[in-house]
């Protein structure tokens, strides 16, 4: 997304038109809390210390940062309606969670094939922010998938990849030669599945958030791979909360922007709009607009000038705003 993207597309008229879940040595397919999987607006899912390795999800040096598959965690859940889908992982300052969010065609939880699937079904090795079809992911995909290297036999599987979240300031390159870049990413490749996907990390009260904001996400299976993303840390239990909800942390923070400059976004309590890439508010009165970019997960705001000005990382924003 550029500038100019955002600035003629995004505010023409045409666009305004947690029981604990076991992750044994070998173990990798999470449970939920209560068995509960299944997200309608309204409802919050939990799985409760999903996993605890620091670098099951990137990190691992003598997996040259793949994913390591036998050590991270499956989670897979669906969604009955068209909703927004905030999910959120939560560690001690020890670990630092990492996790990626697939679109499935049915309930996926890593049973694969390959020649690095070890004998207990728990695939070894793979590429964690891989699109479906593409090196790396292949034993994971969906045999429906179309283009896609030889081997997408699996039912099931992945359909898309949505978009990722690495909670540690590193960025690595896989062994794929697949950059794993520090902080939340959208890398969903149409609108297929949802109108965006948000995100930021952050540390607050002694504890590392990795977050990810997917707006209006359509009836479907979706399944999150997750895991520590620091090897220089230390193990920690990483719990996931999921929640199918109306407000968004996108919201608060505009929310808390028309209080703290009430002169600037009039009339307050604007109706949020999803133009994918962008999730903003247009304010009629002052003529202004505030956004954030699902591409950079910056802030955005425009003035009467029509000059869009970049107001820097939205993790920043969300804590000075209470929004985390």
């Amino acid at each position: 997304m550029t500038i100019r993207f955002f600035h003629k597309v995004a505010f023409t008229a045409a666009a305004l038109t947690f029981a604990t879940t076991s992750f044994a040595a070998n173990g990798w397919e999470g449970t939920w809390l209560d068995n509960k999987s299944t997200l309608f607006p309204g409802v919050t899912i939990q799985s409760i210390a999903a996993n605890a390795n620091k670098n099951s999800y990137t990190g691992n040096p003598a997996l040259t940062s793949n994913a390591w598959g036998m050590q991270g965690t499956w989670l897979s859940f669906n969604v009955t309606s068209t909703t927004n889908v905030v999910v959120s992982l939560k560690s001690p300052v020890t670990n630092a969670p990492g996790f990626t969010v697939y679109r499935t065609n049915g309930a996926f939880t890593g049973n694969g094939t390959g020649t690095t699937t070890a004998p207990n079904g728990a695939i070894h090795s793979f590429n964690q922010v891989a699109q479906a079809g593409t090196a790396g992911i292949v034993w994971a995909t969906d045999a429906s998938v179309s283009p896609s290297l030889p081997g997408n036999t699996t039912a099931n599987g992945i359909v898309e990849t949505l978009g990722y979240v690495n909670g540690s300031n590193v960025e690595y390159v896989n062994s794929y030669g697949q950059k794993v870049s520090a902080g939340a990413h959208d890398v969903s490749i149409d609108d297929r599945f949802e109108n965006g996907v948000f995100g930021n990390i952050t540390e607050v009260g002694g504890f590392n958030y990795s977050n990810l904001t997917l707006i209006n996400l359509v009836p479907g299976y979706y399944t999150i791979f997750l895991g520590g993303t620091n090897t220089g840390g230390a193990g920690a239990p990483i719990d996931v909360k999921v929640s199918a909800t109306t407000s968004t942390p996108m919201d608060c923070l505009f929310n808390w922007s028309e209080i703290d400059y009430p002169t600037l976004f009039i009339p307050a309590g604007a109706v949020s709009q999803a133009v994918a890439p962008l999730y903003y508010r247009s304010y009629p009165t002052t003529g202004t607009y505030l956004g954030i970019s699902s591409k950079d997960n910056h802030v955005w705001f425009m003035g009467t000038d029509n000059v869009m000005q970049d107001l820097g990382n939205s993790s920043a924003w969300y804590t000075v705003a209470g929004c985390n």
